[in-house]
Parts: C-alpha cells; structure tokens; sequence
C-alpha cells in the first residue's frame, strides 16, 4: 500500500485479539484531557482513512463479506462530570474526518472506545503498515 508507520500512537492504546476463524480484533480506549480531543479524532481519522483505503468494502459486517468493521463509542464529560453524556461519532469517509454530534465544547473531555476488527487479509496488512505485531 504505502509505507510502513510504527504504531506509536499518542492517545490509542491498543489490545489485540484473535478467534479460531483468523479474525483479529484490537480494541483502544482514550479519555485524553480536554485539549487534545481534536488531535484524538485525528488519530482516529488516520487509523480510518489507512483502513478505507485498504478496502472500501469496509466498515461493515465481515460475515457478508466486508473486509473489515469497527465499533466507536463516545461520551462527552464536562468538567467535574463523572457521568458522560452519549455522543454519536460518525466517520466521514469522503472527507476522512471524524465528526461528533453534539460537538465537544473547550472544556469537554472525550471518552472514546474503538473496536476494530478485520479478516485475516486485513489483519496481516495492518500489522505491515503500521508495523505491529
């Protein structure tokens, strides 16, 4: 594809899973301070937009036949909020941006969980690209 990146990521920090069928899983969660929300959607963005680009089949269910899917969830916590309020995350493919409705304001900190899963192809592919095992 294009080359090679370690994955040093700033605010994702992976965990890797594989089932018996070859299907990997890596799942993040990221609750940076308020500041760095737009550089977390970035890095979401890049992780993405690498994917997309991999195959446009994805995201979507690997049993009808994509390449890959992902789960994204986030909560917005205002300051001294221990409880978060949902928020929707959408992945702007065309624009590869990653949106959030209702936006987070200054002092909101973003409590974001992505689970990110793929076939085998997908799986050897992004452990090439960006490095990992």
């Amino acid at each position: 594809m294009d080359e090679k990146y370690p994955m040093d990521w700033q605010y994702l920090d992976f965990e890797c899973s594989e089932d018996t069928d070859g299907v990997v899983c890596w799942n993040a969660l990221a609750q940076p301070a308020a500041q760095h929300t737009r550089a977390l959607c970035q890095e979401v963005a890049l992780l993405l937009a690498w994917a997309c680009r991999f195959s446009p089949t994805g995201p979507g269910p690997l049993e009808d036949g994509a390449d890959w899917d992902l789960d994204l969830q986030v909560q917005l916590h205002g300051p001294g909020e221990h409880l978060g309020r949902p928020a929707q995350a959408v992945w702007q493919s065309a624009q590869k941006t990653l949106a959030i409705d209702p936006a987070p304001g200054p002092d909101d900190r973003l409590e974001l969980s992505l689970s990110l899963s793929g076939t085998p192809a997908f799986a050897q592919a992004f452990r090439e690209h960006w490095n990992t095992p």
